[in-house]
């Protein structure tokens, strides 16, 4: 057996330095290594240099010798019609928008003169968002829709002079343009009732872990947001998605989980969610945080987790925010990774606080290949102003990335699927080809750990990329080939036999 030393180079390779790194392989025939355990992949360390032990041959597309000491983690229906979606749009306005800071204008300062929900969604349609998420309540407190939980909401602004409702207005223009509505509130946050209804000082500890201890405290706060919950998840039809922030806040800030009252509040919601509204994901137990706000996601990366409890009302044991949720390959639980991104798109924070300078194409696409090239999903902010718009150069943007998206991607030259971890491209003459596309059928559970590509150039096989995980989707950029036929092979499987949902080659030059 040859051992390889493989450079992490874009050129050839998109790979972040991992935190863990598989150590075992499969090999060809019945002479195989055990799958991946636990032990390999937690003592692997960061490093600059990958060393992938490969057998000699393609006819054995890696299986596994031994089954995993636990069924791999497998997507819900729901799960897998997430990860479809690839790309949504976030779209936060609220009275923030206006300046407020710590809920400090009255709801008569919320008073939009141009507000078009359709216009929000015409622009993350136009950017290729397939899902579109409104900030119903931000972490001020100001509410959206006319609620019966408190008197900082839309029901006592001028906006239609008392009598509108935006996330009415938000899920049926996305249902009118065929995309689907989510909604995002932040539990743990709203300052409006903490100081006026619990009589907390304004600005001081409001994230607070610890906040909402006293059990009389807790109790006003469980009752008002289950509340609040109840009136979206009852009122406005079928959501794709709820966003309930900081989802693991007090077990991911600091290297000892502090569960708490906070876990407590978030479980409680997980189970009226999903009583609720069965088909929607939501936010934590079901679809989980890249770790970052900085538009990538670590590779590789591993749809399931374990929890630092062991129970779904806790983050994975790998999500440190600020940094990379990698994942295990053997987790229990299996939640699709989200990458909330505030400035790929433009600079500014995620609320309007002025203009936004949009940002260079190429970093709008990094985005996109950090997120969804590595088997996230992505989560773009798109900023509406004072007017309740979203600005012409915003919007521009927006539809220039969609456009390059489309561009790049929309028309492979060649495309095939494949068991037994091998897909191959015959091309009728040698064309040109810079990017490659693998998608993994993970029905059973995700499973590839590692692979290479093999392009035919002048009738030899050469490498023209090597990896780890596939997931949902991976994308291989390469130094361009002019090739007559391409074929990936699965290398290293954590079990049994993976398969190719989908393999394509793309020509992005044109």
């Amino acid at each position: 057996m040859s051992v390889i030393y493989i450079k992490l180079s874009e050129t050839h390779i998109d790979v972040a330095t991992p935190s863990r790194m598989p150590s075992s392989i499969t090999n060809k025939g019945n002479k195989m290594s055990k799958p991946i355990g636990r032990r390999e992949f937690g003592l692997a360390a960061a490093c600059s240099m990958l060393t992938l032990s490969l057998g000699s041959g393609l006819a054995g597309a890696a299986t596994a010798a031994a089954p995993a000491r636990r069924r791999l983690a497998r997507p819900t229906a729901q799960q897998l019609a997430f990860e479809e979606l690839e790309l949504g749009a976030f779209i936060h306005y609220s009275i923030d928008t206006y300046g407020s800071q710590s809920a400090s204008l009255p709801a008569s300062a919320f008073n939009p003169s141009h507000l078009d929900t359709e216009q929000w969604v015409l622009a993350a349609k136009g950017m290729g968002a397939r899902y579109v998420v409104l900030t119903a309540r931000h972490e001020q407190g100001f509410c959206l829709w006319p609620t019966a939980t408190t008197r900082y909401s839309i029901q006592h602004s001028p906006y239609r002079d008392g009598k509108g409702d935006i996330v009415r207005e938000f899920v049926d223009a996305c249902r009118k343009h065929g995309v689907k509505p989510g909604l995002y509130t932040p539990p743990w946050i709203d300052d409006h009732f903490d100081q006026h209804a619990l009589g907390m000082q304004a600005g001081k500890g409001n994230a607070n872990i610890d906040k909402y201890d006293d059990p009389a405290l807790f109790a006003r706060v469980r009752a008002k947001e289950l509340q609040q919950q109840q009136e979206l998840l009852t009122r406005y039809g079928p959501l794709a998605f709820y966003w309930d922030d900081h989802f693991g806040r007090s077990d991911s800030l600091s290297p000892v989980p502090k569960g708490g009252k906070l876990r407590e509040l978030y479980a409680v919601l997980a189970r009226q969610a999903h009583r609720l509204q069965p088909d929607m994901l939501y936010f934590g137990p079901d679809v989980e945080h890249v770790g970052n706000e900085a538009g990538h996601s670590c590779y590789p990366m591993w749809n399931a987790v374990d929890t630092v409890d062991g129970t779904r009302d806790s983050c994975a044991a790998t999500y440190k925010w600020g940094g990379d949720n990698t994942g295990d390959p053997h987790g229990r639980f299996y939640r699709p990774r989200l990458g909330p991104t505030t400035d790929a798109l433009s600079s500014g924070g995620w609320m309007w606080a002025g203009p936004r300078t949009v940002q260079p194409l190429e970093e709008r696409m990094r985005a996109y290949y950090q997120l969804v090239g590595r088997g996230a999903g992505a989560i773009i902010n798109l900023t509406p102003d004072t007017s309740g718009r979203i600005p012409d150069n915003l919007v521009a943007a927006a539809r220039e990335m969609g456009d390059e998206v489309s561009r790049r991607f929309a028309t492979p030259l060649a495309q095939a699927s494949g068991g037994d971890g091998m897909a191959t491209l015959q091309l009728p003459a040698p064309r040109r080809i810079d990017h490659l596309i693998t998608m993994e059928n993970q029905a059973l559970g995700q499973r590839i750990a590692g692979y290479r590509i093999e392009a035919q150039v002048g009738g030899q096989w050469q490498t023209v990329a090597e990896g780890h995980t596939v997931g949902h989707k991976r994308i291989d950029r390469i130094a361009p080939v002019m090739a007559t036929a391409v074929r990936f092979v699965c290398t290293r499987s954590v079990e049994g036999r993976a398969a190719i949902r989908s393999f394509a080659a793309y020509d992005t030059s044109a």
